[in-house]
């Protein structure tokens, strides 16, 4: 594969007689591309799933905290617990 950079002939080290072209500096920078856009997928595609975790925690703990909330007197409303709760969902 040929050297990517600012020059199309940039291998100085190459064994071979064959010069590099305009359409291998493209080529190698495509797959360069193609590659950078495949890992930023997979690390979405992970950053998703994290958040959707958090979420689905963020919504158990709450229903936890909501089902055992019953000692907190008779004139609290779920809303008032929540609001002194102050749970990000």
């Amino acid at each position: 594969m040929p050297k990517t950079g600012n020059y199309v002939q940039r291998d100085y080290h190459n064994r071979s007689n064959r010069k590099s072209t305009w359409s291998d500096y493209n080529k190698a920078w495509a797959s360069k591309r193609a590659a950078s856009v495949q890992k930023s997928q997979q690390l979405r595609s992970l950053a998703n799933s994290f958040t959707s975790i958090s979420t689905q925690a963020s919504q158990a703990s709450t229903a936890f905290l909501m089902q055992n909330i019953r000692s907190s007197g008779p004139y609290a409303s779920n809303t008032a617990v929540m609001a002194r709760v102050n749970v990000l969902v």
